[in-house]
Parts: C-alpha cells; sequence; structure tokens
C-alpha cells in the first residue's frame, strides 16, 4: 500500500494511524509531501514550520523526520522532489521494503515561496530542439505548459522553475531562460 499526506495533515491527524502502522507492522509505504505550510487551506502554520523563515521569534520546529523515526520507522528516505531521477529511486527502494518505510518529499510550496520573495527558480522555455511528443503536457499537465500553432510553449509568468519538465523530455529541448 502507497499513501500520500501532507504535513500539516500529517501533524494533525496522521501520526496515530503511522503508530498503528509502526505497531502492526503493516506493509506500507507513506510519502509525506512536506511543502513547509499548511498549502491547502491558506498557508497556515504547523509544528514543522520555520517560523524564522516569516519573520516570527519564539517558536520551536518539529521535525517531521524525528517524529517518523520516534515512531520506529526504520526505513526512511528525504527527498528533493523536483530530482525526479533519485525520487524515482527512492520510492522503488521504499515499495521494495518488507513493513512500514516513510518517505519525506521536501519542496516548499511555491506560492507561499512567491509570497516571501524565497523563489529562485528561473522559468523555462521549450526550443526548437523540441520534436512534438508532448512529454511536459501528457504526463505532468503543468499549468505553464499550453499549445500554439500546434507548438509547445510554456508561459514564463506561470513557470516555476521547477525544472521537472526538462528532465522528462526525450529531446532534452526544454532550456531555462537565460
Amino acid at each position: 500500500m502507497i499513501s500520500f499526506i501532507g504535513d500539516s495533515t500529517f501533524f494533525h491527524s496522521g501520526i496515530p494511524g503511522l503508530v498503528n502502522a509502526v505497531f502492526n507492522n503493516h506493509d506500507i509505504t507513506l510519502i509525506i509531501l512536506d511543502n513547509h505550510i499548511t498549502a491547502m487551506t491558506g498557508h497556515q502554520p504547523h509544528p514543522g514550520v520555520d517560523m524564522k523563515a516569516m519573520n516570527y521569534d519564539g517558536y520551536g520546529r518539529v521535525s517531521i523526520e524525528a517524529v517518523v523515526r520516534g515512531i520506529g520507522v526504520t526505513h526512511v528516505s528525504v527527498i528533493k522532489p523536483y530530482n525526479v531521477k533519485k525520487s524515482i529511486a527512492a520510492v522503488e527502494e521504499a515499495i521494495a521494503h518488507k513493513g512500514v518505510s516513510v518517505i519525506i518529499a521536501q519542496q516548499g510550496c511555491v506560492l507561499f515561496e512567491r509570497s516571501l520573495k524565497k523563489q529562485s527558480g528561473k522559468p523555462f522555455f521549450v526550443s526548437d530542439r523540441c520534436k512534438n511528443h508532448r512529454n511536459c503536457i501528457n504526463d505532468l499537465g503543468c499549468p505553464a505548459f499550453f499549445v500554439d500553432g500546434g507548438k509547445v510553449r510554456i508561459n514564463p509568468a506561470l513557470c516555476s522553475g521547477c525544472g521537472v519538465c526538462a528532465q522528462i523530455c526525450p529531446e532534452h529541448a526544454i532550456l531555462p531562460l537565460k
């Protein structure tokens, strides 16, 4: 079984389920999507948020990895999900593990990072090397992609600069803007 949960939801209702899975030695892979904020409902902080990043002092911070290990999960991986090859390898390894495995996918919420002016990725564009396979559109569903005159394009205002599209393009036709 493979389950996904957000970081905020992990803190407010996911921990008891993980405790139960460890206690019962279930064969499960839990992927915690740690975007460093409660993105789903308006960017409220949760116990795992670095409050200093929002210019608030006096708060602690609870490490998701420390909680997971403290519960007794022995197979724990922390990944950067924009690194496609390493992420796939980590998921395959976790699924092959018998018992409870956890992957913590750490990548800040794009909208929240933009609001803090922390986003550092440059937008990408589709170069002339494109052979119109459209993996970027069909496999990702990224809202920055569109088709114009039969050619794939990227709206730079919508592109977060994550680079996932460039990693899956068979021609390596997707490049960062200079």
